[in-house]
């Protein structure tokens, strides 16, 4: 796992959530993309898809990443979800999921 990728892209996430709840709904392929294009660097060694759902309802947010029983993905799918920033947190759950 690259550290400094996962705190960009919670940065990125931070500074950009009202974009990703706003559009979830009606654009959900390019907040998909968005998110897509910086969580790969977080996963460098992962060359397949990542995959992960996002969703937002009634003030609440998920966001469902996958590891596919993958011990690595695993390991850092819960390191990227305990570094989500606390500000997220009181919106937003971080899931990992086979």
């Amino acid at each position: 796992m690259n550290l400094q990728e996962a705190e960009k892209f919670w940065n990125w996430f931070e500074e950009n959530e009202d974009w990703i709840k706003v559009n979830l709904k009606t654009q959900g392929l390019a907040v998909v993309e968005a998110v897509d294009e910086r969580l790969k660097p977080v996963f460098p060694y992962w060359k397949k898809e990542l995959e992960f759902q996002l969703g937002y309802n009634e003030g609440k947010g998920e966001i469902f990443f996958f590891h596919f029983n993958n011990r690595s993905l695993i390991r850092d799918g819960e390191k990227l979800g305990a570094l989500m920033p606390e500000s997220l947190r009181k919106i937003w759950r971080f899931l990992t999921a086979a």
